[in-house]
């Protein structure tokens, strides 16, 4: 699965397990892009809840989503916190089942999976489009920032030629000092 802002491709998920039946998918761990990663853009929540919304609302056998957050990020240092983070956030989902494990990894001490199930009816559907329109409209807000920022750093058009070319005597100063 793919998730595009307009053109820019922002995240990959990859795979995008089904059971047999073809009633429950499974969320898992999705791959930013360069660019993403790059301009440290926060897109985690916002590409989980469209994930979700895209499954709920285009695939109608699908009757649940089962979610795994696992995911290690910078700036956490208590995972307790995180994963308290994560619980709640998959709660405003309309997500239920929610559960904290340690992750089994030496190397992520600390660190914990979070899981829930979102399954198919009016009440959750509501939750996550509710969701979606909070975490659409803080995206789009950091996202002018970002690109005003981008902009302000950018030299003005013509920048770039002005760099090479001599500069201008102003008129009336021909031939002075």
């Amino acid at each position: 699965m793919y998730l595009y802002d307009g053109s820019l491709h922002i995240a990959t998920l990859d795979p995008v397990p089904v059971n047999r039946e073809g009633t429950e998918v499974h969320i898992e761990h999705f791959s930013p892009t360069a660019i993403v990663t790059q301009h440290k853009m926060e897109i985690s929540k916002l590409a989980l809840v469209e994930m979700v919304y895209f499954v709920a609302e285009n695939f109608t056998s699908v009757q649940a989503i089962s979610l795994s957050l696992s995911r290690q990020v910078e700036g956490y240092g208590d995972g307790m916190r995180l994963a308290g983070a994560r619980s709640a956030f998959l709660q405003s989902l309309g997500a239920g089942n929610i559960m904290i494990s340690p992750k089994p990894n030496a190397e992520h001490m600390g660190h914990f999976i979070v899981s829930g199930l979102w399954e198919y009816n009016p009440v959750n559907l509501q939750s996550l489009a509710s969701v979606l329109e909070s975490e659409r409209e803080l995206y789009y807000a950091s996202r002018v920032d970002f690109a005003s920022a981008e902009e302000a750093r950018r030299p003005g058009l013509g920048a770039w030629m002005r760099r090479f070319m001599p500069k201008a005597v102003p008129r009336g100063d021909e031939g002075k000092g």
